[in-house]
């Protein structure tokens, strides 16, 4: 015979998971405190009573005893049943479906641990509630230890509503807890800013209203008609910035909208999010991480919600399908926002965010149509917005890295080239594919080795004279994998040119490599290479008086080929490329050569 048996809940080891396991902020007693006051009020609300919601929240505290926190309400409170039903019951929603007989989603709770949240800091709740759907006004005692009473209160009238009383443990260990008025009022505000029923902080005689001016924010048509002013004070309190600059955005559902804040700095990439979001106007987080696209790290955002599922803690959401379409929604909104920008705020937004919004126009072509003349891009004239660089009508050529960039910088100077360099983050991606969105543009990509076909060759009599000396100097450098040959070329001050392919540079790498490693590793990465690997060329520039100099000069062929050696390795240190062991042993050598002919 089967014995069917339930599981018993140790309320003491809840306490424990409640408190360092399930919830990272350790204040949420309060919020838990707001969210049911709230939940009833919307309740009485719903049971269609004509009255003025209110919560109030005072801090009590009298000679050695500890200090209370007392929460009322004047929702639709609870009956025994009720009582019996959901605070004696784990998990168990105290507002049932949060439907109270419709389909209201006005409810913020939905787990049925937030009252037992309390004993985080107070050994024994107590609670008095009456219930507006038979009048009947209950204590419910709750402890620590499990144990709970319950009894009825007669003989005196009471209106609707409920009290929870928790006061502060003898030895509490938590730093930052809300028995000290400053620390309460701030977690009030924090929690309850945009919640609609009146919060009212009483302490020592004294009352103030803590959302009375943040709670109109959360209306999402008088948001519309709020001031500068007002929502960019708003932004300061709620995300702890100073912001000049904001648009309001808006999901397709129009269930999840907002402030979008333009953040007054430069982000890095990695930074995290700051977005607050407010699920059914309750606070959940200030760092939301997955309600926005990766690329929007340019703005912050303060954010109402009503369509999405929060996480057992309610400090964050579940990512699934409704939060993945609610964030593809807002990126679409934040693009159509930025395109209907002022032009000046657009040019400010572009030279602080450049790199965010590279990113989006690298990923949106629609996106770029609009965007690219505000671009920033590095060029021989340092860097210029493409609206400035693509002015003229001749072909704008790019490159694709940097070094690409650097081998061919003077030459290209010197025929008066418009070239980009496109080495930069996004930035080829964006070239390339402006290349094939602009078609009243000629935007060219340009190898390195295209330039090598406008170096000019020396006449035959000058070659028949220089070629004896640079076969020896060829000789002598093979052992570096590089061939030197003589040409003619623009700007004349330059002595060299050193150009090679992506293939040569990948070679040159894993050789380098292969060079820090061990004997196994790095017989592994030659056996990668090629059995003839590209060779780079170093153009000695025959237009430049250094070299005519060095050639003409009564130098030795071992003197000729020291000095050729010395303006390879200057041109690899110009172009920032680190020397191979055997470069940088023969610096060394040369130098030393150099110093004895002195």
């Amino acid at each position: 015979m089967n014995d069917t048996q339930r599981f018993q809940v140790h309320l003491t080891g809840m306490i424990d998971i409640l408190s360092n396991h399930l919830y990272n902020e350790k204040d949420v007693y309060i919020r838990e405190l707001l969210q049911n006051a709230n939940d009833a009020l919307t309740a009485r609300r719903n049971y269609h009573e004509d009255f003025k919601p209110y919560i109030h929240v005072s801090l009590t505290e009298s000679g050695d005893s500890p200090p209370t926190i007392i929460f009322e309400d004047n929702g639709i409170g609870l009956t025994e049943e009720e009582v019996h039903q959901f605070l004696a019951t784990i998990a168990n929603s105290s507002k049932g479906e949060k439907t109270f007989g419709d389909t209201n989603s006005d409810f913020i709770g939905r787990f049925g641990i937030g009252l037992l949240s309390c004993f985080i800091v107070s050994d024994e709740i107590v609670m008095v509630s009456t219930s507006a759907k038979n009048n009947e006004t209950i204590e419910w005692r709750g402890k620590a230890d499990g144990t709970y009473e319950i009894r009825m209160l007669e003989g005196k009238t009471f209106t609707p509503g409920t009290k929870v009383y928790i006061r502060r443990k003898e030895k509490l260990n938590l730093p930052g807890d809300c028995f000290e008025i400053s620390t309460l009022r701030q977690t009030l505000k924090k929690y309850g800013a945009c919640l609609k029923p009146n919060i009212i902080l009483a302490y020592n005689g004294f009352e103030e209203e803590i959302n009375r001016w943040s709670h109109q924010f959360a209306n999402k048509s008088l948001l519309h008609q709020m001031s500068s002013t007002d929502i960019l004070a708003f932004g300061s309190e709620i995300l702890g910035m100073d912001y000049q600059d904001y648009f309001f955005i808006e999901n397709k559902t129009g269930r999840t909208y907002g402030i979008a804040y333009i953040v007054p700095h430069t982000i890095h990439m990695n930074a995290k999010k700051s977005n607050a979001v407010f699920l059914n106007r309750m606070f959940v987080t200030k760092e939301s991480q997955h309600l926005l696209p990766d690329w929007a790290l340019f703005i912050h955002c303060i954010l109402w919600t009503d369509e999405l599922s929060p996480i057992a803690s309610r400090e964050d959401f579940y990512q699934n399908d409704a939060l993945e379409q609610v964030r593809e929604s807002l990126g679409i909104a934040i693009k159509k926002n930025i395109i209907d920008l002022p032009d000046v705020t657009l040019t400010k937004l572009m030279h602080i965010h450049y790199l965010g919004f590279k990113a989006l126009a690298s990923q949106d072509d629609d996106f770029l149509s609009f965007i690219y003349p505000y671009l920033p891009m590095r060029t021989l004239n340092g860097e210029q917005s493409l609206q400035t660089i693509l002015k003229t009508d001749e072909t704008v050529y790019y490159t694709d890295t940097v070094d690409a960039f650097r081998q061919i910088q003077d030459i290209a100077r010197a025929k008066q080239m418009n070239l980009i360099n496109g080495g930069y983050t996004y930035d080829i991606y964006i070239l390339n594919k402006l290349s094939l969105l602009l078609s009243n543009h000629h935007l060219r990509l340009i190898d390195p080795l295209e330039m090598t076909d406008t170096l000019k060759k020396l006449n035959s009599e000058e070659e028949e004279l220089f070629v004896h000396i640079i076969n020896e100097i060829n000789q002598k450098m093979n052992d570096f994998k590089v061939n030197v040959e003589l040409r003619r070329f623009e700007p004349n001050h330059l002595p060299t040119l050193f150009i090679h392919s992506h293939q040569s540079q990948e070679d040159r790498e894993l050789e380098r490599i292969a060079e820090s490693s061990n004997s196994l590793f790095s017989d592994l990465l030659m056996s990668l290479q090629p059995q003839e690997p590209a060779r780079p060329i170093l153009y000695l520039n025959w237009n430049n008086v250094l070299i005519q100099n060095i050639l003409t000069s009564d130098k030795t062929a071992e003197q000729l080929c020291v000095i050729v050696q010395i303006l390879y390795i200057q041109a690899l240190l110009l172009g920032h490329y680190p020397l191979k062991n055997n470069e940088l042993e023969m610096m060394n050598q040369n130098l030393l050569y150099l110093l004895k002919l002195v």
